[in-house]
């Protein structure tokens, strides 16, 4: 979001699900009346500049809430630690060309205050521009915050906005001599693993801590014959993996999980690959439990569902024959007219696999099982709300309202994950660092002033904690490789 040259500010960006402007996502209350204590947005591809606005904002802050304003850029945290000063020149040119991952982080100081130690950054390491460049927008950039008062004790949100790197996801769907999904998964893996590397070794993985992750998480719908998957609900129901991600990181017992829950892969709605210039004419509200609304999201259950429609006269779709790569292809081109009325872009002189219609921007977060058996997470708005009016990209922008409650005694009793299988042995998820993304830990993060709060103490038994509302605002880009 933000990404398109016609964009010249960030009031001409749309607020939450399409509601007013961009602003309005750090003053909109709930759609039950109550209003936001943090609003998180990330950009996963930007070319904005953030200064006037942010300064405007604060200029009337007053009035807001939402009275304190933290922003973070890519490419600035990675000049920081970056010691080689033509790389950086470099990599400020690649930002200029092909954006910049950026984010905003909106809070109530009476509620919240900032952790000076609790700023987290890492490249994701993706094939270089012209063979010698970072791609800025690859990375994770994170800021903490811990509750204020006896109430909160000091249970600390750390907010990580993020673009995953697609390279080998999409080799994974394009190797008929592997198993597609298990590639897919596998890619996943290694990049959160290295989201929870990077926070362990700045001590963000304690059982009082929660590690929110938004923006492209790159993940695809992956085809094998008549079976559909979707790649990262995959990864958080594979328990092995998981462990194997965890494994001789000094974490306490815990899991990645998303914010979200969805049974099945036909619920996922679509936010990615669509017209920049046309939208999606499915409505634009989400089905309900309970709801008759025939108007609702694209799904990849709608996708699907109307594939298989047209796969009594196309043998070779109801069959799945062929290498997958083509699969994906004629799946798409049997669909016709309903592109046109999705407003899904499908090109087929150069399509790929990875560019099938998939729910790509996500909302996950970690956290110790002990904290999690105290933890609810509610939906207002019943999940994800994709803005398919924001055009200029082929990701549409996500939102979500989520209130989080935090309960005295357990409401559940999680069990521990199932160790990692007997292949998945030391290094299965590791790769080779590129030593240009090794930061200095000394280095990576300007500290605030010192009036703010330390990293907090092991967890405890929480008493009578009050209820935190989140607001959280993903982005979408533009770029075709993405």
């Amino acid at each position: 979001m933000g990404n398109s040259s016609n964009f010249q500010s960030v009031d001409q960006l749309q607020g939450p699900g399409g509601r007013g402007k961009f602003q309005d996502a750090l003053g909109e209350r709930f759609v039950d009346g109550l209003a936001p204590d943090v609003s998180f947005a990330t950009f996963v591809e930007t070319r904005l500049n953030f200064r006037e606005w942010i300064e405007q904002y604060m200029a009337k802050r007053s009035s807001s809430r939402l009275d304190s304003l933290v922003a973070q850029s890519a490419r600035r945290e990675g000049k920081k630690s970056n010691r080689n000063l033509m790389l950086s020149l470099m990599e400020g040119i690649a930002a200029t060309y092909n954006g910049n991952l950026k984010s905003m982080l909106a809070f109530c100081s009476k509620d919240f205050v900032e952790d000076s130690s609790g700023g987290l950054f890492g490249r994701l390491n993706e094939p270089r521009l012209g063979g010698m460049v970072p791609n800025p927008k690859k990375a994770f950039i994170g800021r903490s915050l811990v509750l204020q008062g006896e109430a909160g004790r000091g249970i600390r949100l750390s907010f990580v906005g993020t673009h995953f790197p697609i390279s080998q996801v999409a080799a994974a769907l394009e190797d008929p001599s592997k198993d597609p999904l298990e590639g897919a998964k596998i890619a996943l893996a290694k990049t959160l693993r290295k989201v929870l590397k990077k926070a362990s070794l700045r001590k963000l993985t304690d059982e009082k801590t929660i590690i929110f992750l938004q923006g492209d998480i790159n993940s695809r719908t992956v085809l094998r014959g008549s079976e559909v998957n979707d790649a990262l609900l995959e990864v958080l129901e594979d328990e092995s993996l998981q462990s194997a991600m965890q494994a001789e990181l000094e974490l306490p017992p815990g899991r990645w999980r998303e914010v979200v829950p969805h049974h099945s892969v036909n619920d996922l709605p679509v936010t990615y690959k669509f017209n920049a210039e046309k939208s999606c004419q499915t409505g634009n509200s989400p089905v309900r439990s309970g709801s008759n609304d025939p108007e609702h999201y694209l799904t990849i259950g709608d996708v699907m569902s109307k594939a298989r429609m047209r796969s009594s006269s196309a043998p070779e779709l109801r069959n799945g024959c062929g290498f997958q790569h083509g699969l994906y292809k004629r799946t798409l081109a049997s669909l016709g007219e309903w592109l046109d009325t999705w407003g899904v872009a499908f090109k087929q002189h150069d399509f790929r696999s990875f560019r099938f219609p998939a729910c790509a921007d996500r909302v996950i977060y970690w956290a110790s099982d002990e904290l999690h058996d105290y933890l609810s997470l509610e939906l207002p708005r019943g999940g994800y709300e994709v803005n398919h009016g924001q055009l200029g990209s082929d990701h549409r922008p996500v939102s979500l309202e989520v209130v989080m409650k935090l309960y005295s005694s357990k409401i559940r009793h999680s069990t521990h994950l199932k160790p990692a299988r007997s292949f998945m042995g030391e290094g299965y998820l590791s790769e080779a660092e590129d030593l240009a993304s090794e930061e200095d830990p000394d280095d990576l993060y300007e500290a605030t002033p010192k009036t703010v709060a330390s990293s907090p103490p092991a967890f405890g038994k929480a008493a009578s904690l009050s209820s935190r509302r989140l607001f959280a605002d993903g982005a979408a880009s533009e770029d075709e490789g993405t």
